[in-house]
């Protein structure tokens, strides 16, 4: 073996042609200095890229990769080798671009053990590399590192590199595995200038349109989109577009985007951050139908469990959009804020893939007030983070803007406002009337359904608990004149869609409906109900659910009413202090509540009395490099669920149970439409009904008890089998 000339990286593709040592460093190098986040830290990220797998110049792994069966490692002779020469910016990322970023501890007690157990393997490494290399990489400067002055901009920029690397690695190892796939990505370049034509066409459909030139409320939106314009050209930063619900956020938010991508040449694509998949959709179909011109022009990239992309000439990898959801390497991104903000934090090689690719590109985060408080500090640190170092801008859309800015006891951040006058914007947007039910004293549901019968109109009500939303559903069965529809998130997406279709066509043929729903519909769901009544909740909570009502101003003013239930039961402890905190500050007083500042103050004395906004103290995590630790912590959702595949719900969900049952494992294409049809559980459930659920050797639950066309699955005492 000594004899060895060429050092092999990869085994054999389907040409029967090995990858080289040098090929694949020097390729990875080569990508990696295209990921750069500027020319001033190239060499350290090229540097990175040749270094990653010199452990493979081993005898051990070369005798590995020619077929013997030997148990070898290759990722810490790399790091090192950076730590040897005092990079440990690039350890970290080497010693993990497969396994994930380490903590720090471990790290060095792992190279240490190494170092301990060595028989002369890391000197052989490096002496065989450097002969086949002929000494052509040396060390470097990594002064531009160095100079950083946060801990924490440093720690963002090991997860940059380390993102780069994995983009990097997998990139030159497919295109030598997997040539035909890596020759489908397509980079589709970012022009402003020509998304912007789409978007004003759109405008001026809307100018054109008699019906909606007559309302008062398109002429406020022409406005503050004009307004929020004129600020395009402001340097990158911190930005809010507080508006009330109905005022067309999404197309003045897009429209600010790339006004400002105009005036700043760095700006390589859009990201679209919404918390809930249901606002997902229908931005995405929103956008789609401006931008990509059926199909001709495709600029908007989804990335989220609910979109299913085609397979391409039979292989499911092979469809340009599915690939760019590994590294959003797209125009237009539309995503989750799971999705985006656990990748932020995450040290898995999958999920911090894309993160290079976040660097240079303007961050629209819609409802942002969903997200939760015991990470709000943490979230803003990494964000102005991410601003500083990677050039961003960040746009916060919501017509509950929480209170961000700094101040003594709160790492928050500066925020410039797009609206010129909110004040007079919710002024003249107040479409709806508060109306406290019973004076906020308790009142049975038997009485809410004879109040919403007697009022004989379509009305929205909105209750805190599924069961309490059923309750109501039940209770109003005896009374004529109304359609019924029930919304929770114990119906599956194919369910929950299928509703929402019907409760909209219902709205538009003006049929008498009441929909008794959870929380899933305050947020991004365009509907339109003279009546909205609300169980006593969150303030953003009651906010949103009245962005329901009057939505279009059709009428003078809407009804929103308000009340409690002598039912029991609220989703947390936390939930129901904060109801009652809010109502305390309104109660007697429901004029605040059109007020635009009224949230901002809410939220500020809500983290003064029951905050926790770094409960886990990621920052400090982060400051220490514990990137495994920091991973674990971080949570948008805390909960402990599961998906249980409702497969009898219709013909296709049983020819798809049908398909997949006897498979080993699931496609990708596959799991997501599973996912249409699947109900996520808590662990209690599963316990108490283990007779009922089954499992499949490809790995997913099966749910044999029934399904209610309206409620989906049923509470306990319910569980009927149906085989």
């Amino acid at each position: 073996m000594n004899n060895i000339k060429i050092y092999v990286a990869h085994s054999e593709n389907l040409y029967g042609v090995k990858q080289t040592m040098k090929e694949h460093c020097f390729g990875v190098g080569k990508f990696m200095r295209h990921f750069s986040l500027s020319e001033l830290y190239a060499d350290l990220y090229e540097y990175c890229g040749h270094i990653h797998d010199i452990g493979k110049y081993s005898h051990a792994f070369q005798r590995h990769i020619s077929g013997e069966s030997i148990k070898t490692k290759h990722s810490i002779y790399g790091a090192m080798y950076a730590q040897d020469n005092s990079l440990m910016e690039v350890a970290f990322p080497v010693f993990g671009h497969h396994s994930g970023l380490p903590d720090n501890p471990e790290m060095r007690q792992a190279i240490d053990a190494e170092r301990n157990a060595d028989d002369g393997t890391y000197s052989e490494i490096l002496t065989n590399w450097k002969n086949d290399t002929q000494n052509a990489i040396r060390n470097l400067d990594d002064t531009a590192f160095r100079n950083l002055s946060d801990i924490l901009l440093q720690e963002l920029f090991v997860r940059m590199l380390f993102s780069a690397l994995v983009d990097a690695d997998s990139l030159d190892t497919e295109r030598h595995f997997q040539e035909a796939k890596f020759l489908t990505r397509k980079t589709r370049a970012f022009d402003p200038a020509k998304l912007l034509e789409k978007l004003q066409r759109k405008f001026d459909s809307f100018d054109n349109d008699s019906k909606k030139k007559e309302l008062k409320i398109n002429r406020l939106r022409n406005e503050v989109r004009l307004y929020a314009e004129s600020k395009a050209n402001h340097h990158q930063g911190f930005f809010s577009l507080t508006l009330p619900t109905g005022l067309g956020k999404t197309l003045c938010s897009i429209n600010w985007a790339l006004h400002h991508a105009q005036n700043h040449p760095n700006i390589k694509r859009i990201i679209i951050v919404l918390p809930f998949i249901n606002i997902i959709d229908q931005t995405a179909d929103e956008l789609k139908k401006i931008f990509n011109d059926g199909g001709k022009d495709d600029s908007v990239l989804e990335h989220h469990s609910n979109v299913i992309y085609a397979k391409e000439g039979g292989c499911e990898e092979c469809n340009p959009k599915q690939l760019a959801t590994e590294n959003w390497d797209y125009p237009i991104i539309i995503t989750t804020s799971v999705q985006f903000f656990e990748s932020l934090f995450s040290n898995k090689r999958s999920a911090c893939r894309k993160l290079h690719n976040i660097q240079d590109s303007i961050i629209i985060f819609d409802e942002i007030q969903t997200l939760p408080m015991n990470v709000t500090e943490p979230t803003l640190v990494m964000l102005d983070n991410l601003q500083k170092l990677c050039r961003c801008s960040i746009l916060f859309c919501t017509a509950t803007q929480p209170d961000f800015e700094a101040r003594d006891g709160f790492r928050g951040i500066h925020i410039e406002p797009l609206v010129a006058n909110p004040k007079r914007v919710f002024e003249e947007t107040q479409r709806v009337v508060y109306h406290p039910l019973n004076g906020y004293d308790e009142m049975p549901v038997s009485e809410l359904a004879e109040t919403v019968v007697k009022k004989h109109v379509s009305a929205l009500v909105v209750f805190n608990t599924k069961k309490k939303a059923r309750m109501f559903f039940e209770e109003m069965r005896g009374c004529g004149g109304f359609t019924l529809f029930h919304l929770s998130t114990n119906m599956c997406p194919a369910h929950r869609k299928q509703v929402i279709k019907d409760i909209r066509n219902a709205l538009e043929n003006k049929e008498r409906i009441v929909v008794s729903s959870t929380q899933l519909i305050e947020a991004g769901v365009d509907m339109d109900f003279p009546a909205v009544y609300r169980e006593l909740a969150p303030l953003e909570s009651i906010i949103q659910s009245a962005g329901r009502c009057n939505r279009e101003g059709r009428a003078e003013r809407g009804d929103v009413y308000l009340f409690a239930l002598t039912e029991s039961g609220q989703p947390s402890k936390q939930y129901r202090s904060w109801a009652e905190f809010a109502n305390l500050l309104y109660k007697g007083n429901e004029e605040k509540l059109y007020t635009h500042d009224f949230y901002s103050f809410y939220y500020r004395k809500l983290v003064e009395n029951f905050g926790d906004t770094d409960k886990y103290k990621i920052t400090e995590d982060r400051k220490r490099f514990l990137f495994q630790t920091v991973a674990d912590k971080y949570k948008i959702i805390d909960n402990n669920t599961q998906p249980i595949f409702v497969y009898q719900y219709d013909e296709k969900s049983r020819e798809l149970y049908n398909r997949i049952k006897d498979q080993d494992y699931l496609s990708r294409q596959e799991c997501q439409e599973v996912s249409q049809y699947c109900v996520q559980v808590y662990d209690n459930f599963v316990k108490d009904n283990s007779a009922l659920i089954g499992f499949e050797q490809c790995g997913i639950s099966i749910w044999y008890g029934s399904y209610d066309k309206d409620f989906g699955l049923p509470f306990k005492d319910e569980f009927n089998p149906v085989i």
